[in-house]
């Protein structure tokens, strides 16, 4: 077997190796592309669902009731977090309202 040969077969391996992954990656780019959309529609019904769910509970309903019937308590949504900057002044500032005595910061590499 002359290296020219060697090189075919090599070739011919690796391109039946490349087409038994293209073939295992067909069903399951189906599937994901179906759980992608799906997911992206449950997402879509959570603010509408939670204010249905809140209305509900204002007109009387329990949780305990709501649960009895399948209706989950809905995902709470996250809070806005403060900005950096502001949070750095206004610790140091209620410390200082508190009592509270802040140690003296001395730089690391001096």
């Amino acid at each position: 077997m002359d290296a020219h040969e060697i090189l075919k077969k090599a070739q011919e391996l690796q391109a039946a190796q490349q087409a038994a992954k293209q073939a295992a990656m067909a069903p399951l780019a189906e599937l994901l592309a179906t759980r992608i959309r799906l997911q992206n529609q449950l997402t879509d019904t959570e603010v509408p669902y939670g204010k249905a769910y809140a209305a509900a509970a204002a007109a009387g309903w329990s949780a305990a009731e709501l649960t009895e019937i399948g209706a989950t308590e809905p995902t709470p949504r996250p809070r806005a977090r403060r900005s950096k900057s502001g949070g750095r002044t206004a610790a140091p500032a209620a410390a200082a309202e508190a009592g509270t005595e802040i140690p003296s910061q001395t730089p690391v590499n001096a």
